[in-house]
């Protein structure tokens, strides 16, 4: 399927990549790893990243000024996603073709060429292995963009996703330059007393119910220690892990917009029906869902409780 993703580059003029908002490591690494790889190969052409922007682009490579009008005519990629309901706005509609090339389990509706590969560790490691396949250089700037993506998504090779196809490409990335003591020291950086302080608030704020920890943070709360969206979801739902007696942990953060940002993450059982279940999508332990109101959220927390009791009565 790489071929044929190959052919589709070749054929177009303008190209455009995209992932899913509010964007994690791997969201940027992969689209701007892409990006300027092509950019690189084939510089007569118009390679553009378009997407919202946050703290987690550690590398400061910025977005492109892209308009509604841009994505016609166009090959759209989409890394790191398949889920509309997770996408920005709905302009990829324009473009003439659609590739998607993601590591998520999901079952997409639209799509011209479709690459999904669940059992890897992130769309980065799929990226690599893409451009490697083909035969495409890669840029030092792309290698390190894509070794953050691998090494965000695969929490320092640590997930059940990390295979030695995974190293292989992390290899791949070193030998094209790839700054990896540079590259943690990035995704290391010291964090603010906010963001400390917020830290303290979910540790001491979080609620149980039977074998779910949670924690609802709402905009205004946010806003009180300063913390964007992103942070204040992806990057605090781990602190409810390690629990004793709880199977399953959820974030769920309301952004500026009111809706509600779910993180969901599992020990053990996988978790990411219930996710789907509300539109959503992801890993067998680690998904996400955007809900609509935190009483909905309350409905969740009641569904993946009895979800993960009755995985675990199967497993007895």
């Amino acid at each position: 399927m790489y071929e044929e993703a190959l052919k589709l580059i070749i054929n177009y003029q303008k190209i455009i990549v995209i992932r899913h908002k509010t964007p994690d490591y791997d969201a940027y690494g992969s689209q701007i790893g892409l990006a300027l790889s092509l950019r690189n190969k084939y510089p007569e052409k118009i390679i553009l990243m378009d997407g919202d922007e946050n703290s987690n682009n550690v590398l400061s490579i910025p977005m492109d000024k892209v308009k509604k009008e841009d994505y016609k005519d166009s090959l759209v990629i989409l890394t790191d996603q398949s889920s509309v309901k997770m996408l920005n706005d709905e302009n990829f509609r324009l473009a003439d073709k659609v590739i998607i090339i993601d590591h998520h389990e999901s079952s997409p509706d639209f799509g011209d060429l479709i690459i999904i590969k669940p059992l890897y560790s992130s769309a980065s490691e799929m990226i690599t292995e893409f451009l490697s396949e083909s035969s495409i250089e890669i840029p030092k700037e792309a290698a390190d963009a894509l070794y953050i993506g691998m090494v965000g998504d695969s929490a320092r090779f640590l997930y059940r996703g990390t295979s030695s196809n995974t190293f292989k490409m992390a290899s791949i990335l070193i030998d094209s330059g790839a700054d990896i003591l540079e590259d943690y020291k990035k995704m290391s950086k010291d964090e603010s007393a906010n963001q400390k302080k917020f830290k303290g608030y979910v540790l001491s704020n979080f609620q149980t119910y039977d074998k779910i920890a949670y924690i609802m943070i709402d905009k205004k709360t946010r806003d009180s220690f300063s913390i964007d969206t992103s942070y204040a979801s992806r990057g605090s739902v781990n602190l409810l892990s390690g629990i004793e007696g709880i199977d399953a942990f959820v974030d769920f953060t309301e952004s500026d917009e009111g809706e509600i940002y779910t993180e969901i993450r599992s020990k053990e059982i996988s978790v990411v029906d219930v996710a789907k279940a509300y539109g959503g999508g992801g890993h067998a332990l680690a998904c996400g869902a955007t809900l609509s109101s935190f009483k909905e959220a309350e409905e969740l927390v009641k569904k993946l409780n009895d979800h993960v009791k009755g995985e675990a009565n199967e497993l007895l």
